[in-house]
């Protein structure tokens, strides 16, 4: 068990590791862009109005990196955790073989019952 854990570790550390500098990059071109845009316009509207809007939108971003950020780890874990239950399905399976030819080389009925 604590081998499983261990690896379902280093794959998550790994993807963090892998994917960080893209989300780095991701997060610093777009906060440049959202710089580069409020120095361009000319017609400043309300700040209310503005904060909605950035802040709608740094919320898409954030989503969007946290499902690059989890999709790796959990399609990972799913692999991983499917590998498992069928692992023990198949022990289950073989168990109920195993006593169904138990039961079947039992003699059920006495010798002398025979007619």
């Amino acid at each position: 068990m604590k081998s499983k854990l261990l690896r379902i570790l280093a794959v998550f550390l790994l993807s963090l590791v892998v994917l960080s500098p893209a989300l780095v990059a991701i997060i610093v071109v777009w906060q440049e862009h959202l710089n580069f845009k409020a120095t361009q316009n000319l017609v400043y509207v309300v700040s209310d109005v503005q904060h909605f809007a950035n802040h709608g939108v740094t919320t898409a971003i954030s989503i969007l990196l946290w499902v690059i950020i989890l999709a790796p780890i959990g399609l990972c874990l799913r692999i991983t955790l499917h590998k498992s239950y069928v692992a023990y399905r198949a022990a289950v399976l073989q168990r109920k073989v195993k006593l169904l030819e138990k039961m079947w080389q039992q003699n059920t009925y006495p010798e002398e019952i025979i007619l």
